[in-house]
């Protein structure tokens, strides 16, 4: 079995050996079989094009489901108008289950934030509130490009795929999940998918 999620570039091809991970352990602790997670980049947001992409990777029948990602920042004002497209483009076919990260994935590192300023090297204060809400005009990807330039003892750039996985590493995404709704509901959406039970 396995599940087919459709992103938008590389930095969610970052996020993909930790969510496989994360299926991993709890499929090992339930005794269940592992799944397989292809990912596959360039999500269509023409209605054809993402129509006929589902139903083709649907048709196969080792597929469980597919799953959409696609960033709030800059294209929509929320991830519930970000979803709405997504379903709609893809003919609300019922294997489809559209997500959004708000404004970008970046606000799921937004958690980790110490763990982050302690691998630059510097202390910030974090971004107030919900990571989910640090908005979009200065958007979480922007605001760790601002941290990473701070670094000592030199400056560093954020570079979005290397960073990603390496601030994610040995990480438990149930720590983002807990402060990221949209995260929570993306992981639970995959957990079903695999038959596993959902976070609480």
């Amino acid at each position: 079995m396995k599940i087919v999620l459709l992103v938008e570039g590389d930095t969610e091809i970052a996020l993909k050996r930790h969510l496989k991970a994360f299926l991993d352990q709890r499929a090992r602790a339930a005794g269940q079989p592992l799944v397989r997670l292809d990912t596959r980049t360039g999500i269509p947001l023409a209605s054809d094009k993402l129509r006929r992409r589902v139903e083709r990777e649907l048709g196969a029948p080792e597929v469980a489901g597919v799953v959409g990602l696609v960033d709030v920042f800059p294209n929509f004002q929320s991830a519930a108008q970000a979803r709405a497209r997504l379903h709609e483009a893809a003919g609300r076919n019922p294997g489809f289950h559209a997500h959004a990260a708000q404004y970008d994935v970046e606000a799921w590192l937004l958690p980790y934030w110490q763990d982050i300023c302690r691998r630059v090297g510097v202390q910030h204060a974090p971004p107030g509130g919900n990571p989910e809400e640090v908005n979009g005009v200065n958007p979480p990807a922007y605001r760790l490009r601002t941290l990473y330039r701070l670094a000592r003892p030199r400056p560093r750039k954020y570079v979005k795929t290397t960073e990603m996985f390496a601030i994610l590493q040995d990480k438990d995404l149930t720590i983002a999940a807990g402060r990221c709704p949209e995260f929570k509901a993306f992981l639970n959406t995959l957990l079903t998918l695999s038959d596993l039970s959902q976070l609480p």
